[in-house]
């Protein structure tokens, strides 16, 4: 029994176990769709700082093309889309 609670000591005293992801690793979506809080999301993950064409999947109604900055774009409600995708498209910079 010592020995369990000693290294509970240790392992606790040093962080590993306890270490909780900062608040960028929790909110932080996926590349490309997803969606969360009954939303659709668009992410796009970029260091170049390009603007790209989406083509929305629609569940009812066209489907459309949207241009997305870099990061996370909110496309609407989650039941309008079904998913969303690079078409292989730069968009004009804003």
């Amino acid at each position: 029994m010592l020995v369990g609670t000693t290294l509970l000591a240790v392992t606790a005293a040093s962080g590993v176990a306890g270490a909780a992801p900062d608040a960028g690793q929790v909110l932080a979506k996926p590349c490309g769709y997803s969606e969360s809080g009954g939303r659709a999301w668009y992410n796009h993950c970029t260091s170049d700082g390009s603007r790209i064409q989406i083509r929305l999947d629609a569940v009812a109604g066209l489907d459309t093309n949207r241009c997305v900055d870099p990061g996370e774009t909110v496309l609407g409600w989650a039941f309008e889309y079904r998913n969303a995708y690079y078409t292989g498209r730069l968009c004009p910079p804003r």
